[in-house]
């Protein structure tokens, strides 16, 4: 079983000769950690001292994934810290760490992390294709493509892998090729809603709202709970000149999401669109209490 990051995408509401420019405002990628199975092997030999040692390392890592579950990854760090400090070679303590680090932005530190972990389970591919992760934020697209695909390699059917090559294909501007890797991902996982995302992103870029918006859709019915996907669906409703339905995607994403400066902006886009002038810059206000600097960045 896995879970994933609520990691967030979103689709500025730009002319679309600016869609390509912000691409990694939208499409970020999805972390996949596996859930951790805590298990003793007792070395022969001072048996009670090691077993000792490995259960408090136990303790510690469950303390850990608990931090890290309430999104406290400060804390989360230094449980799966004091695990390594009782048993350095807990595979889960090491990749647990490496996911902690890599919420809190450090993504050096989440590699290393990562590079322990697989040097004691080096088959372990949910910890590789992290890596890759953390290897694209860092600007490093060439060393994440190697790494998903070195997990491909050894499990075809790792939806999550197919999934972030096809983000690293459209950052290197290989639209077919990331179109393939997103279809693959959800063939064998169809309720990847982030591969739906992918493909729909890929159709925006050409225009092509009617298919994006199918996607979209389908998206929202795979994981309703996600607020940038009913944002991404209002832009392409908005894009359509259906306003009154993208209203009604971005309330949805503001339901969910109440602190989204970006749904109330595009929210306020739409109104004005509708001539609601009045209304609509009560919402821009909205926005701009919630993220003053939003605006400054929209005009880059």
């Amino acid at each position: 079983m896995e879970y994933k990051l609520n990691t967030q995408f979103f689709l500025r509401d730009s002319v679309p000769g600016h869609l390509y420019k912000v691409f990694f405002l939208f499409l970020m990628v999805s972390l996949s950690f596996p859930l951790r199975s805590i298990w003793a092997v007792y070395v022969e030999g001072n048996i009670y001292k090691t077993s000792s040692k490995k259960y408090s390392a136990r303790q510690w890592i469950k303390n850990g994934d608990s931090k890290y579950k309430r999104a406290k990854y400060e804390r989360a760090v230094k449980a799966y810290n004091n695990s390594i400090a009782c048993y350095p070679d807990y595979f889960e303590a090491w990749d647990g760490l490496g996911n902690a680090l890599y919420n809190l932005g450090n993504y050096d530190m989440a590699i290393q992390a990562y590079d322990k972990a697989l040097s004691i389970n080096p088959n372990h591919n949910a910890t590789r294709v992290n890596k890759g992760i953390a290897f694209y934020k860092k600007g490093n697209i060439e060393e994440a493509l190697k790494l998903y695909e070195k997990a491909i390699k050894s499990d075809p059917k790792l939806a999550t892998a197919w999934y972030n090559k096809g983000v690293v294909l459209i950052a290197l501007a290989k639209h077919g090729e990331a179109m393939q890797a997103f279809e693959k991902a959800i063939e064998i996982n169809p309720k990847e809603d982030l591969a739906w995302h992918g493909k729909g992103y890929i159709l925006i870029l050409f225009e092509q709202y009617d298919a994006a918006l199918r996607l979209f859709s389908k998206a929202a019915q795979v994981n309703p709970n996600r607020a940038w996907a009913w944002n991404n669906m209002g832009i392409t409703l908005s894009k359509l000149g259906m306003y009154n339905d993208a209203i009604k995607a971005f309330d949805k994403a503001i339901e969910i999401s109440p602190k989204s400066a970006r749904s109330w902006h595009n929210k306020a886009n739409s109104l004005y669109n509708l001539g609601k002038y009045e209304e609509s810059m009560k919402v821009y206000n909205k926005a701009m209490q919630l993220d003053p600097f939003l605006y400054a960045e929209l005009k880059k």
